[in-house]
């Protein structure tokens, strides 16, 4: 059980209140009862509210979270997965014996949303002997479809390493477009790489790394839900943001790789949520660091940095909170809500995701 005072603490350094603590330390100590109540474990995202992420059990990116949930449930009836709908699909893949739960089955994702499993078919029927890598912001089914996922700290590897002609990544088109821009730097070889723009003009379009964009027919009624396949949160920061930050007096700037890619040539580093932390180690002398992601990643930031100020544009993901400390409670309490997926989409899914740790050699 975590102590009081250690939850008031944490809670301080997020910046809240007395009012504010003293209203959601009850909640904080209900968790932590029902999660031994029910001898269950509490993943949270970085993008999950701060008093959420202080009373997990393991918080971190969608891959770290699954991860940890099969090296660490052995002994654990059930799985809180206080996350997008995805994420818990993750943690189900990875652990198919355990009772996964979500505290809000409508919690969902822009770039998944942006990319269904007959979009990938239509893909494939067009290019055939194509590797194409879905970024794990995808929903099992599209998992199942593709021949490799990636995260964003081994997507060039994965783009490099996986067989085919031509290379295709779906569906975050800024993403795609950072990472192809790293990898152009370096070098690449004499296969066509391809990336996922969306639907345009009532057809699947990609994009060449010259701009070119080839149009691929499909049927209205096969396309998924969102025409394009990008963050809503991260797409909204503009330089404006950055360029106010930075004549107020910033050290280093830090974006996630699903930001427009005129918006990372700003930042000093360009990086998922675990790389941002990471890239903080040895920079001792950075004292004020401008950091362009989701808002709530300032938690993490803090507990692992409290000695440096860290400040952001603020965009919150509406998707992400969703989940509340009143729905966590419910999930713990009632066991609901429930991720299954069907047997023949998991193994399919779950295929894509051994292939990623194959190309890796066994490492993320």
């Amino acid at each position: 059980m975590i102590s009081t005072s250690l939850l008031e603490e944490k809670l301080h350094l997020n910046g809240y209140g007395e009012d504010e603590i003293a209203s959601m330390l009850p909640k904080l100590e209900e968790i932590d009862r029902l999660k031994q109540e029910k001898n269950a474990i509490l993943l949270a995202h970085y993008y999950q509210i701060a008093p959420i992420q202080i009373i997990a059990d393991v918080k971190g990116d969608s891959l770290a979270l699954a991860l940890a949930a099969r090296n660490l449930v052995k002994d654990k009836r059930m799985i809180v997965s206080s996350t997008v709908h995805f994420m818990a699909e993750m943690v189900k893949l990875l652990n198919p014996n355990k009772k996964v739960v979500i505290p809000d089955m409508s919690a969902s994702c822009s770039i998944a949303e942006g990319m269904n499993g007959a979009t990938v078919r239509k893909i494939r029927d067009h290019f055939p002997n194509s590797g194409i890598v879905a970024y794990i912001n995808t929903t099992a089914e599209v998992k199942a479809e593709v021949d490799s996922v990636c995260t964003s700290a081994n997507a060039e590897a994965i783009l490099r390493a996986i067989p085919g002609n031509p290379v295709i990544m779906l569906p975050d088109h800024y993403f795609a477009k950072n990472v192809f821009a790293d990898m152009k730097t370096r070098g690449i070889d004499n296969r066509d790489y391809l990336s996922y723009r969306g639907i345009e003009n009532g057809k699947i379009a990609l994009e060449e790394m010259n701009g070119t964009v080839i149009p691929l027919d499909t049927r209205k009624e096969n396309n998924p839900s969102r025409d394009t396949g990008v963050c809503i949160v991260h797409e909204a920061f503009t330089p404006s943001d950055i360029l106010l930050h930075k004549e107020q007096g910033v050290d280093l700037i830090l974006a996630h790789p699903e930001v427009k890619p005129e918006i990372g040539r700003y930042a000093n580093m360009v990086g998922g949520t675990k790389k941002m932390i990471d890239y903080l180690k040895d920079k001792p002398r950075a004292k004020n660091v401008l950091f362009i992601t989701e808002c709530d990643m300032a938690a993490p930031l803090r507990e692992a940095y409290p000695e440096k100020n860290f400040v952001t544009p603020c965009r919150f993901c509406p998707y992400m909170k969703k989940n509340n400390l009143d729905n966590v409670i419910f999930s713990l309490r009632e066991e609901e809500y429930e991720i299954n997926i069907d047997p023949l989409i998991a193994n399919r899914a779950k295929k894509s995701l051994d292939r990623m740790f194959e190309l890796m050699g066994g490492k993320i």
